[in-house]
């Protein structure tokens, strides 16, 4: 009898949770501000939120967002929706709301990042492109990200890029003319600031690009800012060797000066090491890539290295060139 009523029980369970997945299913779900600050943004003039996500038509994965943009003065609402199969987008980081009308929304792809560009008044999506690893200035100007490449196509296109976005300019002024392997407009956005190759040419792509080491340009920290904005720091592997960088921008992102110098990895050995292997590993080791990288002072930088260089020390203070 008991194991009846277990069963009975059971079935009913099972019966309230399918009830509430399928309920779930046919309607979509109404994402809110309270939920998730990341899903909502404010200025003097508008309020922006994520009312709604869905699946993307045909996809499991892929996501459909409406975005709700209401004029605080009138009260006065609008629609709009991203997303989709072309867009590629899965999830919504952040939106931000800046102070000329502009609506950013920073969404996630499977291995990459996604932004929008929105106005406001118009209730239009103005511009959108795919990157990696983007970056806001603190005072919400610059947007500096690594140019994207498809992960899973020709080897040769994985190298580094590093562009810029300026949210004063228009979309059409954040372009350099189109030449290369792709017309995706997606990734084609923003100016090149890193290598020199690269602005020197005023191009996305370089012939050179198309073969393997040591003609890439591998990142290997996350982006950092300077107060100001007219500097941002990072790491790159380029010939076997990292180098600390520092692109300045404050003659205008289409002309940046670059700083770099290399990194001397194998200073940074653990010194609780065994003294032969520690020789070893300091003669060993020329690149190094990082987790995270924090200011510390004005003129130097900690870099939290990868697990896998698990022989290095915690942290590393490195000079800024």
């Amino acid at each position: 009898m008991r194991k009846y009523r277990d069963f009975n029980s059971g079935c009913k369970f099972a019966f309230v949770l399918s009830t509430v997945c399928g309920f779930l299913l046919v309607f979509p779900m109404k994402v809110s501000a309270e939920n998730d600050p990341n899903t909502f943004a404010s200025n003097l003039t508008y309020a922006a939120e994520i009312v709604r996500e869905e699946k993307a038509k045909n996809s499991y994965i892929l996501k459909v967002f409406t975005l709700e943009i209401r004029e605080k003065q009138t009260n006065e609402v609008a629609h709009i929706t991203i997303g989709g199969i072309g867009e590629r987008i899965r999830s919504i980081k952040k939106l931000y709301l800046f102070e000329d009308n502009k609506l950013v929304v920073h969404g996630s792809l499977e291995r990459a990042d996604i932004i929008y560009v929105i106005e406001c008044k118009t209730h239009k999506v103005v511009d959108m492109f795919w990157c990696y690893g983007p970056v806001l200035t603190p005072l919400k100007r610059f947007w500096v990200y690594e140019k994207f490449y498809p992960y899973h196509g020709l080897k040769g296109i994985q190298t580094t890029v590093v562009l810029v976005y300026d949210m004063d300019r228009t979309p059409s002024e954040n372009r350099v003319p189109v030449e290369g392997y792709t017309e995706w407009p997606k990734v084609q956005v923003g100016l090149p600031i890193y290598p020199k190759p690269y602005i020197e040419a005023k191009t996305y792509v370089l012939p050179q690009q198309q073969q393997e080491n040591p003609f890439w340009y591998l990142r290997s920290s996350p982006f950092l800012w300077s107060e100001d904005a007219n500097d941002v720091v990072f790491l790159c592997n380029h010939e076997k060797q990292t180098y600390i960088l520092r692109v300045n921008i404050s003659a205008g992102i289409d002309k940046p000066k670059i700083f770099e110098a290399p990194v001397n990895v194998g200073n940074f050995v653990r010194k609780d090491l065994p003294e032969d292997f520690r020789k070893k590993e300091a003669a060993r080791l020329h690149m190094v890539s990082a987790t995270e990288i924090i200011w510390d002072g004005k003129d130097h930088v900690v870099i939290k290295p990868n697990k896998a260089y698990y022989t290095l020390e915690d942290k590393i203070r490195i000079p800024v060139p």
